[in-house]
């Protein structure tokens, strides 16, 4: 057996953070969704981080790419795109994201909960407490900053312990649907199918 074999990583994060769901249909039910374009662009650009116009924003002295990270703690593993060490020895991960940020240009939630999960990580492994990140919007061209909280990262471990509980307890969490999320997931075809049945079932 894999030393990881009861670990998660950070797209489970991320993937919670927008639906539930999606933890259940992949560690139960072993649902994978079709890869999209979006999918196969998002691949394509992590390898193209723009760091120029961060290394003076953030008074970059030190830049880290591909770092692999895990928490025994937290039983949680990841691979950030980019660790960026200021001079004044802050540590500040970026993610690449074929997407766009809010209309109101912040952090897509699910994306932040990703980038704290790395904070966790990062405060875990580097001893040192991470307080922003930032994300490059590869779509809209848009480099977003976002501040991680004290209260982000208690939200984001609530987080990490459900997506366990879900996994070993093979329970499928009840979660009411959000028109503005399920309209492009690539799982609400099998929502849908799942909602028909029950449908069915009570007709009868």
């Amino acid at each position: 057996m894999s030393e990881y074999a009861n670990y998660i990583t950070t797209v489970e994060v991320k993937n919670y953070a927008l639906c539930p769901l999606i933890v259940y249909y992949t560690h139960v039910l072993h649902i994978y969704e079709p890869e999209t374009e979006a999918m196969r662009m998002g691949k394509e650009v992590h390898s193209k981080t723009p760091l120029a116009p961060l290394v003076p924003k953030l008074k970059a002295s030190k830049i880290l790419k591909e770092v692999q990270l895990e928490s025994k703690k937290l039983k949680l593993r990841g691979k950030l795109d980019t660790i960026i060490i200021t001079k004044y020895n802050e540590y500040i991960p970026v993610e690449v994201k074929w997407s766009d940020p809010t209309p109101t240009g912040k952090a897509q939630k699910h994306h932040k909960a990703q980038l704290t999960a790395y904070a966790l990580l990062i405060e875990e492994n580097y001893k040192i407490t991470v307080k922003r990140a930032a994300i490059y919007y590869a779509r809209a061209g848009k480099i977003v900053i976002t501040n991680i909280t004290n209260s982000d990262k208690k939200e984001v471990k609530q987080m990490i312990n459900k997506i366990h509980k879900i996994i070993t307890s093979e329970k499928e969490p009840k979660i009411k649907p959000k028109s503005n999320v399920c309209i492009n997931c690539g799982y609400s075809q099998y929502c849908r199918k799942k909602h028909q049945a029950k449908r069915k079932i009570v007709i009868k």
